[in-house]
């Protein structure tokens, strides 16, 4: 069987459900602990495996966050995942300063071994790349403007993903992406974009196991059904199996009524999820937090009325929101 990377469930069939967690929210929020416990099978520690987090300088590399988020994941029972081993954002100050592609890819090599390396076992899944393909690839060229895309070109995604396998040879390898789930021709190059990749991946015999949606959904967006079903049926036929990684709504054009905005939310969320468990390849859902109190959707898109957000399975109060019922019944 292929690399899976997640608890036995996954293999048994069953939809895992996981949330990302924030270092501080752990540490003073013993409600959050709590609702992460209850209702999840998989953390993902949010920010203490970027390398902002993880390199404060050259040469140096600091784990005492991440391993604290692991140790509470473990300790409660939890699969892990990891995010993210090569990306533009989250990075620290000190790699502008790169400025050859033996650099860069001494840098990008010397990290993967180092953080993969000593969470082999611990961590069974990865995004490996994340965030590769520009956000308009027909108006702006495939590949996002990167530290590594301009040093290394598209070599950048096969250095990262050749570095992970080596470094841990029995983890899943995951390429993660956003906007691959609507009807908008942007979307479906985005789609197409990601296919090339995969299947220049495997030309080279370099190891890929799955594809993370992060669905960022925004509510007032119209899914696509049919291409997301032709592109997860394209990549199940190359041997890959499908990730929710980072999944939230983006009501900010949504009306202000707290019922109908759930309820709208939830639905968007049904449909998405639905197509993908009807491939066969789904195996977990995460949503990026897990109540409405904590999320990076709050202050990025701002509701022109005086509404809070609510972008996660629990409100601020901790209380089950539709979401949460959907994931729950999607995951028996």
């Amino acid at each position: 069987m292929a690399a899976t990377g997640l608890p036995p469930a996954a293999a048994s069939g069953r939809l895992l459900y996981g949330a990302a967690a924030m270092k501080e929210n752990l540490a003073e929020d013993p409600l959050y602990r709590d609702a992460l416990v209850k209702h999840c099978d998989i953390i993902v520690p949010m920010n203490d495996l970027k390398w902002e987090a993880l390199r404060p300088a050259r040469g140096e590399f600091s784990f005492e966050d991440a391993d604290r988020t692991i140790s509470f994941a473990k300790g409660n029972g939890k699969a892990v995942r990891g995010h993210a081993l090569c990306w533009y954002g989250g990075m620290p100050a000190w790699t502008k300063t790169i400025s050859s592609r033996r650099e860069a890819e001494r840098e990008l090599v010397g990290h993967i071994e180092q953080v993969a390396g000593r969470y082999a076992g611990r961590i069974p899944s990865w995004d490996v790349v994340n965030e590769a393909i520009a956000h308009d690839p027909a108006k702006q060229g495939v590949w996002r403007d990167t530290v590594w895309s301009r040093h290394l070109g598209p070599d950048h995604i096969d250095i990262a993903f050749r570095a992970a396998a080596a470094a841990d040879p029995k983890a899943q390898l995951v390429y993660n992406d956003y906007d691959l789930e609507t009807n908008d021709p942007r979307e479906e190059r985005r789609r197409n974009e990601v296919l090339n990749l995969v299947r220049r991946l495997q030309d080279k015999k370099i190891p890929i196991h799955a594809i993370g949606f992060q669905a960022h959904l925004y509510a007032e967006r119209t899914l696509d059904p049919d291409g997301m079903q032709r592109f997860v049926e394209s990549l199940k036929a190359l041997g890959l199996r499908i990730l929710v990684t980072e999944l939230d709504v983006i009501d900010w054009r949504l009306p202000a009524a707290t019922a109908e905005r759930d309820r709208r939310a939830a639905q968007h969320v049904e449909t998405f999820i639905a197509v993908l468990t009807a491939t066969g390849v789904l195996e977990a859902v995460i949503t990026w937090g897990i109540t409405d109190r904590y999320s990076w959707v709050h202050e990025t898109f701002k509701r022109k009325d005086s509404a809070r957000s609510r972008p996660l399975p629990l409100d601020e109060a901790y209380r089950r929101k539709p979401m949460m019922d959907v994931i729950d019944r999607l995951r028996r």
